[in-house]
């Protein structure tokens, strides 16, 4: 079972013991009030036949309100036991990210580095500033994403790079109102040397990003290099593999152990380093 399913397993678990929990905690104050308002009656009463009978109410009450505690208390050890499970799992899983993170990253780098040995290295002092290119329909990003991400990834990447001196292909930059949104994209994907593509639960949603990705994956092929740069965002490889095993075996950046300023600055290496 993989760390996922195991983390998805163990927080149902827990739903389901908090629920648990909830219910065993109504019933003990519905009891206990319960025998409360019986005692309160028998006590004013002076009917012998009543008197018995309230007691007999306030046993039973007192009866289901001690079972419903005890019943209480082992949801809770349980849930204890579950969340210690959790958090460690948790841990676990961080450290696997990072550490899958830091394997993209260095492979990236060696790639890169691979593809343009001929070319001398840049300092690393600071993020390496791209050249513009001349033509005006040539960028160096295009930028795929879900309209559902641009506030939380898509713009502050788009920003990142751009401050490192990247021009990015941005459908809100790019298409202007009249303007067919086909063409447009297809221009935009022809005119780029590399497409980022910020893998998402709403980007696999889309049929439109679904096209993007389909239109960057034939430029791929047709000029025999590695120009798709997958971010991975809210998502993990279980699920990229669901949608793509083709996309699961790319080495990918993931916003949940990198911050977009790291991404953009491994993204920014990778385009320099091509550019050169």
């Amino acid at each position: 079972m993989s760390t996922v399913s195991e983390l998805n397993r163990y927080r149902d678990q827990a739903a389901r013991l908090h629920t648990e929990i909830s219910r065993h905690s109504k019933t003990v104050a519905d009891k206990r009030k319960k025998a409360a308002d019986a005692q309160s009656a028998a006590s004013r009463s002076r009917s012998v036949s009543t008197v018995r009978s309230k007691r007999r109410e306030v046993e039973a009450a007192t009866t289901a309100a001690n079972s419903a505690e005890r019943k209480r208390a082992d949801a809770e050890k349980k849930l204890a036991d579950v969340e210690r499970k959790l958090g460690r799992l948790q841990a676990r899983y961080e450290k696997e990210q990072r550490a899958e993170s830091q394997r993209s990253f260095n492979a990236i780098r060696k790639a890169s580095s691979a593809a343009t040995s001929q070319f001398g290295p840049f300092s690393r002092t600071e993020a390496p500033l791209v050249r513009q290119p001349e033509n005006a329909d040539v960028t160096d990003i295009f930028l795929s994403h879900a309209s559902e991400d641009k506030d939380e990834i898509a713009r502050p990447l788009r920003k990142a790079l751009e401050d490192r001196g990247l021009t990015v292909w941005f459908d809100e930059l790019k298409i202007k109102v009249g303007h067919s949104i086909r063409q447009e994209i297809e221009k935009g994907i022809e005119g780029a040397r590399f497409g980022v593509v910020i893998l998402s639960p709403s980007f696999f949603a889309k049929q439109w990003t679904q096209a993007e990705l389909d239109a960057l994956f034939t430029k791929k092929i047709d000029s025999s290099r590695s120009m798709i740069l997958p971010v991975w965002h809210r998502v993990t490889k279980d699920e990229v593999a669901a949608h793509s095993p083709l996309l699961a075996g790319l080495l990918a950046l993931n916003s949940a152990t990198m911050t977009v300023s790291e991404i953009a600055g491994v993204i920014a290496e990778a385009v320099a380093e091509d550019t050169q």
